[in-house]
Order: structure tokens, then C-alpha cells, then sequence
């Protein structure tokens, strides 16, 4: 038997028993285990939102670049570290694979994830000229 039904069967004793005052405090009862439920609920849900968000902060990767990775991510993608650090939020960046240079699409945050190519871009634009543009 199950707490309602308990506390069903208690309320019809109460009731046969013409009983008014532990009628109404089972009543009372009654509403402080429904709020009691409903706060359960509320602080399991928000128990796995924490537990998912350390589970995610454990497997960050940060760089000496303003971006960060995922462990184990097949996809081996690119997120901003401004917006994770404010608002725990992952933003994936905007690569720029011809020049090795990344946005992020929300906070504009911009850097080089790839030194090689930029430094490549960087000294072809050099060997341009001042004028070539």
C-alpha cells in the first residue's frame, strides 16, 4: 500500500469517525506531502541538471587560445571559452580554416586556432605590399 492510498484510508476513518479536527489536520497533512512532493521533484531535477553540467566541465579541454574542446568529441569541435566562463553556455566558434583565425558567433570574441596557417596568411599578405589591396 502506497502513501495515498494510506492517507486515503486514513481520511475515511477520520471521516466515519466523525471526528472534524483530525479531519482537518490530515487535510493539512495531506497539502504539506503534496508541497513535500512537488519540492522532491523540483531538487531531483535540478540534482541531474548539476550533476550533467559537472559531467560536461569535466570533460573541457581549455587552450592558451580564448577557445575550448571536448574530451573524447569524434567531432573535434571548437567552443568559446568567454561564453562558457560567463554564462556556462557552449557556443561552437566560426573557423576560418584559410587563415587558422576563429569568431564566436555570439560574444565576437575572435583568435587563432591554427599558428601555422595564420602565420602563412600573415606572411603572404606581408610579401603583397602596403598597396596591394
Amino acid at each position: 500500500m502506497g502513501f495515498y492510498d494510506a492517507f486515503k484510508d486514513a481520511l475515511s476513518v477520520a471521516q466515519k469517525a466523525d471526528n472534524v479536527e483530525l479531519y482537518r489536520q490530515l487535510l493539512d497533512l495531506s497539502a504539506q506531502a503534496l508541497d513535500l512532493q512537488e519540492e522532491n521533484v523540483r531538487l531531483k531535477s535540478e540534482n541531474a541538471e548539476l550533476r550533467k553540467a559537472k559531467d560536461l566541465e569535466a570533460r573541457i579541454i581549455r587552450h592558451t587560445e580564448l577557445y575550448i574542446t571536448l574530451k573524447e568529441d569524434p567531432d573535434d569541435l571548437y567552443y568559446c571559452a568567454h561564453c562558457w566562463d560567463i554564462d556556462r553556455r557552449l557556443v561552437q566558434l566560426s573557423c576560418d580554416n584559410s587563415d587558422g583565425t576563429f569568431i564566436c558567433p555570439h560574444c565576437h570574441t575572435t583568435g587563432i586556432f591554427n599558428y601555422g596557417k595564420f602565420q602563412s596568411t600573415q606572411n603572404e599578405i606581408s610579401e603583397m605590399g602596403p598597396y596591394c589591396f
